[in-house]
């Protein structure tokens, strides 16, 4: 029994240390917009190509049934004209109709600078070590990582520390 205990130990510490190390890994990974390849709502892929010379560009990972972003979706929806500059990726792995389905519920499917994307078997989500919905992602004109958030947050309190003209 003595034996046990220090080999538990042990087994937690190696353990905790992976574990530690892949979520760096993944948070490294994230400090330049990753490679990725999408489908939007009107059926044209979109890429991580699509992301380059452009200023702001928030990657929002959500999905249509959850009440966070579909509140995040109503305040953009409201106040689109304060961040018309931005580019907006909305993507989910729901069906591409569910994801239409909510963009044209917030008249956001026709407005400029938004892209809705389907990420068909959740790649870019597993890509992306994403733990939570909604998830964003904030990169800068060379698509360096400016901001990351997990969760529901305020547009105002989001955008706070970028600069559109970035």
């Amino acid at each position: 029994m003595a034996a046990v205990i220090p080999i538990l130990l042990i087994g937690i510490m190696v353990y905790l240390y992976f574990s530690f190390r892949e979520k760096k890994e993944k948070t490294e990974a994230l400090k330049n917009a990753p490679a990725f390849h999408l489908t939007t709502i009107s059926g044209t892929s979109f890429s991580s190509d699509d992301m380059d010379g452009a200023g702001i560009k928030v990657l929002l990972y959500f999905s249509p049934g959850c009440h966070f972003c579909q509140a995040e979706a109503e305040e953009l929806s409201k106040k689109y004209q304060n961040y018309k500059n931005v580019r907006w990726i909305w993507v989910a792995s729901e069906p591409l109709d569910e994801i239409r389905q909510f963009a044209r519920h917030y008249q956001l499917d026709k407005k400029d600078h938004i892209f809705w994307c389907h990420d068909e078997q959740a790649v870019l989500y597993r890509k992306l070590g994403i733990s939570s919905i909604p998830y964003f992602l904030i990169y800068d004109r060379n698509n360096r990582l400016i901001k990351r958030s997990p969760g529901a947050v305020k547009l105002e309190k989001l955008m706070s520390t970028t600069d559109e003209n970035n």
